[in-house]
């Protein structure tokens, strides 16, 4: 089943290590896809995936290079450009981008019905709290309550969990640990019911609340 992670910075870089180690992306018609824009800047060697030596490189072919080190037999394609309304997207999705309004923009608009994306991966964190939903995108009622915890991005930055302070590289790891284990739990049932769909770590009091979501 295809992997398609949009956004290669702390978040999206770390899930793309993620699943290379993990072996996925070695079967057929199982490629992982990569889509970013960005160059890697000096300022991201503190939270992302990359070395100084790919500094001012695309984010997606430093990612890529990185990720075949670990596993020269990957399946990688890469797309250095923002993710486009027409892209055909399938399988699995991780949503690793900073802006509340793509986030809306590729559930609304990318994954129009039907669908063959069946499960969605949306990570959001700051210094202090990290929330990852995981959830079917064909599934109204699944889509019904992520969409409660949508909200403006003039509202974000004063919101736990969607880069309102300074990410750090505890937060990144944390995050992207709860996200690898609900693609774990999907990979294994092929499904996004009888799971936690949304996950929420406070870093600083060290608790995790945690909603199961109703699928009919």
């Amino acid at each position: 089943m295809p992997v398609h992670i949009v956004g290669c910075g702390g978040m999206g870089s770390r899930v793309a290590e993620g699943m290379v180690r993990m072996g996925v992306g070695v079967a057929d018609k199982s490629p992982i896809h990569l889509y970013d824009a960005d160059i890697f800047e000096a300022h991201n060697l503190t939270n992302q995936w990359t070395t100084s030596s790919r500094l001012h490189m695309k984010k997606v072919e430093v990612v890529r290079s990185l990720m075949l080190e670990v596993n020269p037999q990957a399946s990688i394609i890469i797309n250095p450009v923002r993710l486009q309304e027409e892209t055909a997207l399938s399988g699995v999705v991780f949503i690793c981008v900073d802006s509340m309004k793509d986030r809306q923009a590729l559930i609304e608009k990318v994954m129009k019905k039907p669908s063959e994306v069946h499960c969605v991966i949306e990570v959001r964190m700051d210094a202090g709290v990290g929330v990852t939903h995981c959830f079917n995108p064909n599934n109204q009622k699944q889509l019904d309550c992520w969409r409660l915890y949508w909200f403006p991005d003039s509202e974000g930055d004063n919101m736990q969990g969607c880069g309102g302070a300074q990410s750090i590289i505890s937060a990144i790891y944390a995050t992207t640990a709860m996200a690898l284990k609900q693609f774990e739990h999907f990979a294994r049932s092929k499904n996004t019911i009888d799971m936690q769909n949304r996950v929420y770590q406070d870093f600083d009091a060290c608790t995790i609340k945690s909603e199961q979501w109703p699928a009919a």
